[in-house]
């Protein structure tokens, strides 16, 4: 598979590389180095989770699938969903909701 095709950033990470995914391989993290950014992209430090990417995908042998000629494609992030977490004051009020009839 030599054609470029299209994925989002899954993981960033601050030593110079990351995963992409993408449909068109589906199941399959796809790694890039810092060092396949295309010169006319946003460069390594600016890159976030959710960014939509072009590439080139090479199959290494026996490593999988590596990304070349990454250039972002859309900025825009994907929300993050952040843990809700509850208080021991808020796990003591009662709950007087009223329940579901069995």
């Amino acid at each position: 598979m030599t054609e470029k095709i299209s994925g989002r950033i899954i993981k960033v990470h601050k030593a110079g590389w990351g995963f992409i995914s993408s449909k068109e391989i589906e199941f399959t993290r796809i790694f890039f180095h810092w060092t396949s950014l295309r010169q006319d992209t946003l460069q390594f430090p600016e890159l976030k989770t959710g960014m939509i990417v072009e590439f080139t995908p090479i199959k290494i042998p026996d490593k999988g699938y590596r990304a070349v000629h990454v250039m972002v494609t859309d900025k825009r992030e994907k929300k993050e969903v952040e843990d809700v977490i509850i208080t021991d004051e808020e796990a003591a009020l009662p709950n007087d909701l009223p329940t579901l009839p069995q």
